[in-house]
């Protein structure tokens, strides 16, 4: 079900600021990842999946920014 999680994650955090921030102010990456319920390996491969969806050069380029953006903040913690 982690992999559901991290999905529903990819899907939404491009939009939903409140989430975006929950996931800047935490402590820690484990933190982090626990409150988001799934892990790296997770979240790369829900990212892979929605690239392989893409349509268009615009649509592939909002998840790479979401995958970077999730990079730097679990880099950062």
């Amino acid at each position: 079900m982690a992999l559901g999680k991290a999905i529903d994650f990819v899907k939404q955090v491009g939009f939903d600021n409140e989430l975006r921030t929950s996931c800047y102010h935490s402590n820690s990456k484990s933190e982090l990842l626990k409150k988001l319920s799934f892990d790296e390996v997770e979240f790369d491969y829900a990212i892979n999946m929605q690239l392989v969806k893409c349509q268009s050069y615009e649509q592939a380029e909002h998840y790479q920014q979401i995958r970077t953006g999730f990079n730097v903040i679990k880099f950062l913690l």
